[in-house]
């Protein structure tokens, strides 16, 4: 008994209230309507939330976390954010293959609706304004098949290239 008091005792075990502060109050401003939250089974048993499952990916983007074993892992390890996102912590948490699948699954479309939406109501708030333009800088890599000499294409020399 004595030595699970200790345990407790240990901060460091715990998230900190503002990073619960945080999911809490993203999680309830975020609009996931376009997302049904199960899906229909014949077989086998109820899967997990789809709703859950997303905010565990945001929760992996907000934390810089790079792989899905490092999420896995951080939602195992803190199991207050993994109820934030809307897991029963008293049941057994989505596992690797659950995540992977997932994500893997997850209609582009959807996504793109759920930002729309958030964006849009951000903009209704004042949050955000229309006013200023963005560019993106990610890099185009030229086609050097076409434009190198040591190439072994064989149409490199044709004018419409």
């Amino acid at each position: 008994m004595y030595q699970r008091q200790e345990l407790l005792n240990l901060i460091d075990l715990f998230p900190p209230q503002s990073l619960i502060d945080f999911y809490s109050s993203l999680f309830e401003n975020l609009d996931l309507s376009e997302l049904e939250d199960y899906l229909p089974s014949k077989f086998g048993p109820k899967s997990f939330s789809r709703h859950a499952l997303l905010r565990s990916f945001i929760v992996m983007k907000c934390e810089k976390l790079a792989m899905i074993t490092d999420l896995n892992d951080f939602l195992h390890n803190n199991l207050k954010i993994a109820h934030i996102c809307g897991f029963d912590i008293l049941k057994p948490l989505p596992s690797y293959t659950v995540l992977q699948r997932f994500i893997k699954d997850f209609p582009n479309d959807i996504l793109k609706e759920i930002f729309k939406k958030q964006v849009s109501g951000l903009k209704d708030l004042g949050a955000i304004s229309s006013e200023f333009i963005s560019l993106d800088s990610t890099p185009i890599k030229a086609s050097t098949k076409q434009n190198n000499p040591k190439s072994f294409t064989k149409n490199k020399f044709k004018k419409s290239n």
